[in-house]
């Protein structure tokens, strides 16, 4: 079913999202004039392409963009493809329970891109196509024809950055408490979002991080932080001649201090080539992370609303993401993509 015959179904929404309630409420906008990307050709149904060049989106109705996109020398993009892929679930063919026998690179790279070209919803997608962000500097950008206020875009999380945030890059029913990762050789689980129930198909699952690393999730991360930050109080207390019962004090308390782990989306809006003005959003985000909203704790799972309209007129935007996992060059380990729909422009 193509969304332009229906409405959108925001699945989840306001702050009980971000609080994480287990009470999911529907709310139905009405599609208005929103540019859908319904017109973008992806191949055919749960498919996906990366376009050769800019392209433009929208009608005289909606507004018209022109959405970047640059294909790399490294066969890597950046910028946005259009897809309208939705698998939720580690892929079958990175799984040892069920990969095939001598799996060829070619194969390996389908099942990353099955989920890096997929958006994560908690139920079947029905918003068709939509786009996939590939943030690499300025190029994940925005160009309106005609300088406006942008009202709101959707944005979701891929399954490739869902599943790696939640999980990390193996999944089994055995966590590593040292590591905080899950064990190859763990127990045998069920796939995420899988709906048979049969033992048959519990297993290891796998799903390498960018260039190959092995990522954990973000709770993994926190619990990471946390023990190193009471084990460096705990030292300091003693080289300061405190007391055992002291030091193990200061160490709970440093534990109990340190928040960590996020994935933020920042649209920053232009006019002119003048800035407009910036809008965060968490696309996750663990407890204390955010001062001003201690209790958010959230891997997106959903499409969400992200109202862009305090940026005022703008005639360009460009997408950035940052994130708490970064390696010693202070380069993001975490997964550069998230999927955007939906642009409503004021009229």
């Amino acid at each position: 079913m193509k969304r332009t015959d229906l409405r959108y179904i925001l699945l989840l929404a306001g702050a009980s999202l971000l609080a994480c309630t287990k009470e999911k409420k529907g709310i139905d906008i009405a599609l208005a004039n929103d540019i859908t990307f319904e017109e973008l050709q992806t191949g055919g149904d749960f498919s996906f392409r990366i376009p050769d060049a800019p392209f433009k989106a929208g009608d005289a109705k909606s507004g018209v963009i022109t959405v970047n996109v640059k294909k790399n020398g490294d066969g890597t993009f950046s910028g946005f493809a259009v897809s309208n892929k939705n698998w939720r679930s580690y892929p079958w063919n990175l799984s040892p329970d069920f990969a095939p026998p001598n799996i060829t690179p070619r194969q390996v790279q389908d099942g990353i891109d099955s989920c890096i070209f997929s958006v994560y919803t908690s139920r079947p997608n029905h918003t068709g196509n939509f786009l996939v962000a590939s943030v690499k500097g300025d190029d994940a950008a925005i160009t309106l024809e005609k300088a406006a206020v942008v009202e709101h875009i959707l944005v979701a999380n891929t399954t490739y950055n869902y599943l790696l945030e939640t999980y990390g890059s193996v999944y089994s029913g055995t966590l590593n408490q040292a590591t905080q990762a899950y064990m190859l050789n763990g127990t045998k689980v069920k796939n995420i979002q899988i709906a048979n129930p049969s033992t048959d198909r519990y297993g290891r699952f796998t799903l390498p991080g960018p260039q190959g690393t092995s990522l954990i999730s973000l709770a993994g991360q926190e619990v990471l932080a946390k023990r190193a930050a009471g084990a460096a109080a705990a030292n300091a207390a003693r080289l300061a001649g405190k007391t055992e019962a002291a030091a193990a004090a200061d160490s709970v308390t440093a534990a109990g201090n340190t928040a960590q782990g996020f994935v933020k989306l920042t649209v920053q809006g232009f006019n002119g080539n003048k800035p407009a003005g910036i809008v965060d959003f968490w696309l996750a985000i663990r407890p204390k992370v955010d001062p001003l909203l201690p209790d958010y704790n959230v891997i997106l799972p959903d499409w969400f609303k992200v109202d862009l309209s305090t940026l005022g007129v703008v005639d360009k935007l460009i997408f950035r993401l940052s994130s708490s996992d970064n390696d010693t060059g202070g380069n993001m380990r975490t997964p550069p993509y998230f999927c955007l729909d939906g642009m409503r422009i004021r009229q």
